[in-house]
């Protein structure tokens, strides 16, 4: 795919997100950082095209499951400045804004741990952050020193994704500590012909799970080492929260978007909920229940 065909490709599903996101009356209001102490553990986040600033349907829950799955510890956030914008341009200005405050902060905060994430664009943004060359531009990335603070890394709907690569594959460092979701069928990390597909994430259990990856990740790095007690640790395996209930039925026409087929789904498709059987999916293609 070519770098404008593929840029054309990101602004059309975000166009339908703006469209889908101020249909259903969510709130995209700011959530930027406090002035306040230092916190144990900042998120940095980048919102995905046309999101009005603030960290987006996206971050904002995953910041809220983040400080819940860390009892006992202050989380901030920070929501990257940066446009947006439907052209694709902005994501290497976003790098470097993402950059610099982790620059800045771990100066301020010798303590502080980070967890760094985006949506969309903001994947894009997120990649070029940690040293990955994309086709979406370039900007100022984390300093080694300052590698080893970065705890945890989720993104969603991450475009990286269409050029067969993904942040396991391609950074050695930030790879083992990178958690990264492609809906099936999504558009924009998956070359799938399901718009809606893009816009479910902070739906379909795809942010408890990231949540759930960072605040572990966290956790392991502070915790001390324990002897061995002889015995294999059992793997612990979350239930990935199903289909949400009660919510009023919000329909997406994707006439000129959507060429999905799939019975049931016709040229519309729930947002409010997913269909049976479309469920988070981590990168590698395995989907989790719903």
């Amino acid at each position: 795919m070519s770098r404008h065909a593929s840029r054309r490709r990101l602004a059309l599903v975000s166009l339908a997100g703006v469209g889908a996101l101020g249909a259903a009356g969510l709130s995209l209001l700011p959530s930027m950082a406090s002035a306040a102490p230092c916190s144990d553990v900042e998120v940095v986040f980048a919102r995905g095209t046309g999101e009005a600033p603030g960290l987006g349907i996206t971050g904002t829950p995953l910041v809220r499951n983040i400080k819940s799955a860390l009892p006992g510890r202050t989380v901030s956030s920070y929501a990257v400045d940066y446009a947006a914008n439907f052209s694709q341009t902005s994501a290497g200005p976003g790098a470097t804004d993402m950059t610099d405050r982790v620059t800045s902060t771990a100066a301020d905060c010798p303590n502080t741990s980070f967890v760094l994430g985006g949506y969309s664009q903001g994947g894009s943004v997120t990649d070029i952050a940690l040293g990955i060359p994309t086709r979406l531009g370039t900007g100022r990335t984390i300093p080694t020193a300052l590698a080893a603070r970065v705890k945890a890394v989720v993104v969603f709907g991450n475009p990286l994704r269409l050029s067969g690569r993904t942040i396991a594959s391609a950074s050695n460092v930030f790879g083992p500590r990178a958690k990264e979701f492609c809906n099936t069928g999504d558009p924009v990390c998956g070359n799938g012909r399901n718009s809606a597909a893009h816009l479910t994430y902070h739906l379909n259990g795809s942010v408890e799970q990231g949540a759930r990856f960072a605040a572990g990740r966290i956790g392991r790095a502070e915790r001390p080492a324990e002897p061995p007690t002889g015995r294999p640790e059992r793997a612990q395996h979350p239930r990935v929260p199903g289909q949400p209930k009660g919510q009023a039925g919000l329909w997406l026409r994707l006439n000129s978007m959507s060429a999905d087929r799939t019975p049931g789904s016709g040229t519309a498709t729930l947002l409010s909920g997913v269909r049976p059987g479309f469920g988070p999916s981590s990168v590698d293609g395995v989907r989790s229940p719903v």
